[in-house]
């Protein structure tokens, strides 16, 4: 771990420990009230600014350290638009219109149709899916422009929300507008965006796949049955077994992801966290029995993001589809190098 990783995570560390416990994530959920002092603090040490460069009074940490930050915070299952202000600061800022102050929400589409690039109002707007719109200041639309994308920046004040919610309780609201106040502007790469969105998120997966196999390992030491923990149980232990062999795996393809940062890589790891948030779900469940359904219990603040998370920014069919066609064209002389490097790598 380099020096201002480790700076980044023990400060990460601090914020989480002093600002985030179960009764914020349960208010989260329940009456979508965002924990104000852990973003407060997350905005006062820069963490929402850790992808914007130093020039532009960002942190300039790279796409390594941001994605570990994402691993505590989906370790932790702290709420809220954090994933998505990180990025939108780092999308704002290299779209040339500088950082802003507050949350923002972030969502892809394929494309706007009839929106053009001076557009300043977007007429009949509509979007579907948009996480924290009522917590947030502004949203943000990155929307496919051919090779490139569209940039589409709007006050969430201006559009009407229908809320909704995800598989893990928070926020997915429906927006529509008739005339809605927009600054729209050019991306370089919108694949590049959305890899970038996809290991970020991955990397919230892994974290709260993480906490899920350690809190099981620990019940299955504390728990007896038949006069002996569980954990002594050969079927227990296989299942545990297991679900190691899952994060271990989903750890180093994601770790290799958020370095390399190549579609291969990233499609390979969100295809393997896929699996890996399936098996954590499952098998933390089943070892934990009744009370890990149970809302009071940690566990299933972990395994309902699980669920929300796994097809974020891309499902996981969409990125296996992604891996599967950086084969379609290789024969046998060039296939094996294809899946121990250049597939990957290039």
């Amino acid at each position: 771990m380099t020096e201002n990783r480790s700076f980044f995570r023990n400060t990460v560390e601090r914020i989480l420990a002093d600002n985030i416990n179960k009764g914020d994530i349960d208010a989260a959920e329940e009456r979508r009230v965002l924990p104000a002092a852990l973003h407060e603090a997350l905005t006062e040490n820069g963490i929402t600014l850790m992808l914007v460069p130093e020039d532009q009074g960002g942190i300039g940490a790279t796409l390594g350290d941001t994605a570990e930050m994402l691993r505590l915070i989906g370790n932790a299952a702290a709420p809220g638009p954090i994933l998505e202000t990180i990025l939108g600061q780092k999308l704002l800022a290299e779209a040339g219109l500088g950082v802003t102050d507050g949350l923002l929400s972030l969502i892809f589409v394929d494309d706007v149709q009839d929106l053009p690039l001076d557009a300043t109002y977007w007429q009949q707007a509509a979007a579907h899916d948009v996480p924290w719109a009522q917590s947030v200041d502004k949203i943000l639309v990155v929307a496919r422009d051919g090779t490139g994308a569209r940039l589409i920046v709007s006050q969430a004040a201006d559009w009407t929300i229908t809320p909704g919610v995800d598989a893990a309780g928070e926020p997915r609201d429906a927006l529509t507008a008739q005339a809605l106040p927009i600054i729209t502007t050019s991306l370089p790469d919108y694949d590049a965006a959305l890899r970038t969105a996809a290991i970020l998120r991955g990397a919230q997966i892994l974290g709260a796949i993480e906490w899920s196999f350690r809190r099981t390992v620990e019940h299955a030491g504390e728990r007896k049955q038949f006069g002996r923990e569980i954990g002594k149980f050969q079927a227990v232990q296989q299942m545990l077994a297991e679900l190691a062999g899952h994060v271990l795996a989903s750890s180093a393809i994601t770790e290799a992801a958020a370095e390399g940062q190549t579609s291969g890589l990233v499609a390979a790891a969100r295809s393997r966290l896929g699996d890996a948030a399936d098996a954590a779900i499952t098998i933390s469940h089943q070892v934990h029995g009744a009370i890990g359904f149970s809302l009071e219990y940690a566990l299933n603040s972990r395994t309902r993001r699980l669920m929300a998370w796994r097809d974020d920014y891309g499902s996981v069919l969409y990125w296996r589809r992604t891996l599967a066609h950086r084969f379609t064209g290789l024969n046998r002389e060039t296939f094996w190098f294809g899946v121990s490097d250049a597939g990957l790598a290039a």
